[in-house]
Parts: structure tokens; C-alpha cells; sequence
């Protein structure tokens, strides 16, 4: 929610980037792109300030300077702040591309279309944790277990393939009797 307050300033931080008002306590914090435009004005300036609360902190989005010229009369200076917002919670964005912040833009919730489809939901079979997923790691493991006993043994090729498929077979066999 934004509010809007007039007065002078009274004191401005060291830092370039808080300030304080003769008609509110406490401080306001310039954001990013309004600190530059904070320098501009000086202390004792008539000001006329937009700013939004975030808890206890007041963040400036917009300052006005009033000048006094000719007959009385008032005429503003508008010190533009050019920084883009997220439309849901006002936090400061880097650039025009987008409407709302990373934090919103997840928690909102999906469009219509995103929802919808005309295909019927089908569930995965064989997902983790099914019991196809299950018996696959089961095979990989004992056929890795097997892999690693035969390793480094001088055999021919087609005597080491018996001797893997004679143990990863009983080395799966006694992983399934664990169960």
C-alpha cells in the first residue's frame, strides 16, 4: 500500500540513502534507484514523498521537491524514480521484463490452459519406487557385485560370461530371499 507525506527534511544519512521528514518520526530508506535522486535535494527542501511501509521500514518510490518562484506561487520538480516493482508484493526488479518477482511468480497459481489438457491422466508405470523399479536395481547390483569378483582374472571371454551369469544370478537370488 502506498502513502504520500509533505514536509522538509530535517536530516539526510551519511550513507546517501535515508532521510528523515519533519511531519513523520523515523527514518525513510531510499531504494536503489531513488538514492541517486535523494542526492538532488537538500536538507531543509520542502518535499513531498511516496513510500510504501514493509513492516517497520519506509521505502521511498517517488520524491517531489517544491520550490518557491514569482508570486507566491508553487511549481514541483519531480525527481522520477524509474524502478520497476513486482506487481504482488512491490519488491524492486532489475528491469521492465517482467511483471512480478521470482518468489511470486512461483507461488502463483498456474493459468487455466496450464491446468487443463484433453489427454487423460495415465499414470507412469515403473516409476520409482514400483516394483519394476525395484527389480531393476536389484539386477544392476548383483550384476555389479558380480563384476567386481571377477575383475583382473585371466579367463577367455567365454568362460568369464558363465561365471558372470552364474553369479549375478546368485547373488540376486539371495538379495530376494533377504526380503
Amino acid at each position: 500500500m502506498a502513502f504520500e507525506i509533505s514536509g522538509k527534511i530535517i536530516a539526510k544519512a551519511g550513507n546517501g540513502k535515508g532521510f528523515k521528514i519533519s511531519s513523520v518520526d523515523g527514518w525513510f530508506n531510499a531504494s536503489a534507484a531513488a538514492s541517486s535522486f535523494l542526492s538532488k535535494v537538500e536538507k531543509g527542501d520542502e518535499v513531498t514523498v511516496a513510500y510504501e511501509k514493509k513492516g517497520v521500514s519506509k521505502i521511498c518510490t517517488k520524491i517531489t521537491k517544491s520550490s518557491a518562484k514569482g508570486n507566491n506561487t508553487q511549481s514541483e520538480e519531480q525527481l522520477e524514480v524509474s524502478e520497476f516493482v513486482c506487481e504482488e508484493c512491490g519488491k524492486a526488479l532489475k528491469d521492465g521484463k517482467y511483471k512480478k518477482c521470482w518468489a511470486c511468480n512461483q507461488k502463483s497459481p498456474k493459468t487455466e490452459a496450464s491446468k487443463s489438457s484433453d489427454k487423460p491422466y495415465i499414470p507412469r508405470v515403473g516409476g520409482y519406487g514400483s516394483a519394476e523399479d525395484i527389480a531393476g536395481k536389484e539386477v544392476g547390483c548383483a550384476a555389479g557385485v558380480a563384476g567386481n569378483i571377477l575383475s583382473g582374472r585371466q579367463e577367455d571371454p567365454e568362460t568369464l560370461l558363465e561365471m558372470f551369469r552364474i553369479l549375478s544370478n546368485g547373488i540376486l537370488e539371495h538379495i530376494r530371499s533377504l526380503k
